[in-house]
């Protein structure tokens, strides 16, 4: 077991087996020390945990429980791309959409 995997046991958190493709794209690819992921989500056993827009069918707290699982999917999806998540020197970028009720004013 990876340092990082041993950090999530102790914060209460498994590594669910990476999760299976929803569509006709490439989870993660690597070029060189980089790696790229794609498409992960708040799926569990293939399904999604919640359906809707966060603030009206989904709670700021079921909010939180679906950023957790998504991330713990990627670390999922990682993992079976390089084997070991100790190998993971750097986070150069994280990048997330939420489907949100509100409607914010864009300034530019």
């Amino acid at each position: 077991m990876s340092r990082v995997e041993k950090r999530l046991a102790e914060l209460g958190y498994t590594l669910p087996p990476a999760p299976p493709t929803m569509a006709n794209y490439v989870p993660c690819v690597q070029t060189g020390n980089v790696l790229y992921t794609s498409g992960a989500g708040c799926y569990v056993n293939g399904s999604p945990m919640y359906v809707g827009r966060l603030g009206s069918d989904v709670t700021i707290e079921q909010g939180y429980e679906a950023a957790k699982v998504t991330v713990l999917n990627l670390l999922a999806i990682l993992k079976n791309e390089i084997g070991n998540l100790d190998r993971i020197t750097r986070i150069v970028k994280l990048f997330a959409l939420v489907s949100s009720s509100w409607h914010l004013p864009i300034a530019f």
